[in-house]
């Protein structure tokens, strides 16, 4: 068999990419045909190992059906001017995938219910009320404090909101718990809490910082198929995640939630996670005050929790033996109390409303019926129960 030629091995390349931007091409527009998506409007940061791409938009209909778009300074919230207008009182809004919201309409969230509310509140002296949602899917306390301490402050807030979802964000605090190397934690050194930052040092997440890092987060929003990638790796992830749980056959908790948060810690590593939690919540509240700022902690509820079918809830109390599954939110009151911090506790409320109303305010039709993140009806509840809190007890500023 003679040598391939220059110009044959050149035809033989050109005709291979080809091939492949072409079926890339028709991948990309029967994917949009069939209306797949799989929103992903994140990219690699130096500080909170992850935040969201300013600019970025896409629709979500994985769970609800909202048009997600992401502000020009990574935020999912509309455009806000950095320096605080007169007569404003700002609400600086932390948390993960239930402050981003992106199941439901940004006028649909907690947030902007609470900031809708709180303009016909008499108790904030006719000022004019602004809530900045700094919210993204997948953090815990850690990533919020670092949101706060770098992100916030440039925006001069009154009030800074933690919303705190205890079915995963004591897991978050601890990588022994979430097993997530790609992003800071605070660890113990001498007894105090130190930042641990070295995943900056890990090839993946210099690659994601790279420029090539750059053009792979800001094709995703744009691309269907970059976004099919994405949804399988994560699937892949989850399963492997899934077989390292110590489960039934039948499942009696929801995906990507703790069953160990509802009972004291029975081993040294949640001991160890509550603790790093309580911490960084003591150094959040520090850190606030230090801004002559106040801090509000509001402890949000996980769809267990508030199951409008006693049946359902039962079940799992009588899974972990154990009398009710509102342990973390009652620990978490009794520190803010002790701490000085104020507190609202959203689940008991949230189960007393969904006992007597008979409706879910966790779930979608196209997801858990009763699970996942808040519907809209339980964003106007929670958003409600927080205004009606503060106009009764209008915080210091």
């Amino acid at each position: 068999m003679s040598k391939l030629t220059r110009r044959q091995i050149a035809a033989n390349t050109a005709l291979i990419v080809f091939s492949l931007v072409f079926a890339m091409a028709l991948a990309e527009i029967s994917l949009r045909i069939i209306g797949f998506t799989y929103p992903t409007t994140w990219r690699f940061d130096n500080i909170t190992g992850k935040s969201l791409l300013p600019n970025a938009q896409m629709w979500n209909t994985t769970e609800g059906h909202a048009f997600v778009q992401i502000n020009s300074d990574g935020l999912r919230d509309y455009e806000h001017a950095v320096k605080k207008p007169t007569d404003t009182i700002r609400i600086a809004i932390l948390g993960d995938s239930y402050a981003e919201a992106i199941q439901v309409p940004v006028d649909k969230t907690f947030w902007k219910i609470l900031e809708q509310k709180l303009s016909d509140c008499s108790g904030f002296d006719g000022k004019n009320i602004e809530v900045i949602n700094f919210g993204v899917s997948g953090f815990g306390t850690v990533q919020e404090f670092l949101t706060l301490k770098h992100k916030v402050w440039k925006y001069s807030p009154d009030i800074v909101l933690l919303a705190f979802l205890t079915g995963n964000d004591v897991r978050n605090n601890l990588r022994e718990l979430q097993q997530g190397g790609n992003q800071p934690y605070y660890i113990y050194e001498n007894g105090a809490l130190t930042l641990d930052d070295s995943y900056l040092q890990k090839f993946k997440s210099r690659l994601r910082g790279s420029i090539l890092g750059d053009f792979w987060f800001s094709s995703l929003p744009r691309s269907r198929v970059l976004q099919l990638m994405v949804g399988f790796s994560n699937y892949l992830e989850q399963r492997k995640f899934d077989r390292t749980e110590k489960v039934d056959a039948k499942r009696v908790y929801e995906r990507g939630l703790s069953m160990e948060v509802y009972q004291p810690p029975s081993d040294p590593i949640w001991a160890e996670a509550w603790k790093v939690t309580e911490d960084l919540l003591r150094m959040m509240n520090t850190e606030v005050i230090e801004h002559s700022a106040e801090f509000v902690l509001v402890t949000l509820s996980n769809g267990s929790q508030v199951n409008p079918d006693i049946n359902e809830r039962t079940r799992i109390e009588e899974y972990l033996k154990i009398d009710d599954l509102l342990y973390p939110d009652r620990r978490l009151q009794n520190f803010a109390d002790q701490e000085g911090v104020r507190s609202i506790i959203l689940a008991p409320r949230l189960q007393d409303w969904t006992l007597e109303n008979g409706e879910c305010v966790h779930g979608f039709e196209n997801a858990d019926s009763c699970g996942g993140h808040w519907n809209e009806l339980g964003h106007n509840i929670a958003g409600t129960i927080i205004a009606e809190d503060f106009c009764q007890r209008p915080p210091r500023s």
